[in-house]
């Protein structure tokens, strides 16, 4: 990366509330446990198609018992965490309550819940779902990814 802006990159977000890892590290596991929703700063992290406040509502459908809901609420999450094959850092917020709902929600949305839980932590690069995939990235390291305007690499 020649380019200056991104010499220091992520140095200066690094531990702050704009790093998703810092933001996840202080997530109790009773908050997860419990599906505390209110507890978790959606709105610092947009979706694809709005702001991250939605996106507690889709989990609770997920996690009904109303399967057309569910399976609706499914639909939705997908397409606002997982656009197109690109993925977004609110989708690392709803991760923990996706892999619950798997664990206990409706049988029959397990396995496509499960694997939205796949699609968000890892973006396929130009299709490629292949294990030698798995750590590839852009071969451009300015092109952005999502709304965070940093380097995908």
């Amino acid at each position: 990366m020649d380019d200056e802006r991104w010499a220091t990159w992520p140095e200066p977000w690094a531990g702050t509330d704009a790093d998703m890892r810092t933001v996840m590290g202080a997530i109790p596991r009773e908050v997860k446990d419990g599906f505390k929703y209110d507890e978790i700063p959606w709105q610092r992290f947009p979706h694809f198609f709005g702001p991250g406040e939605e996106v507690p509502r889709r989990l609770g459908l997920l996690a009904s018992g109303d399967a057309e809901a569910a399976d609706r609420a499914l639909g939705e999450l997908r397409e606002h965490l997982h656009h197109q094959g690109g993925t977004i850092a609110v989708g690392a917020l709803a991760v923990p309550f996706l892999l619950r709902i798997a664990a206990t929600g409706p049988p029959g949305l397990r396995a496509s819940t499960l694997r939205l839980v796949a699609e968000i932590g890892r973006c396929q690069r130009f299709g490629d779902g292949t294990r030698e995939g798995l750590l590839q990235v852009t071969e451009d390291p300015l092109e952005a990814e999502g709304t965070t305007m940093c380097p995908v690499n």
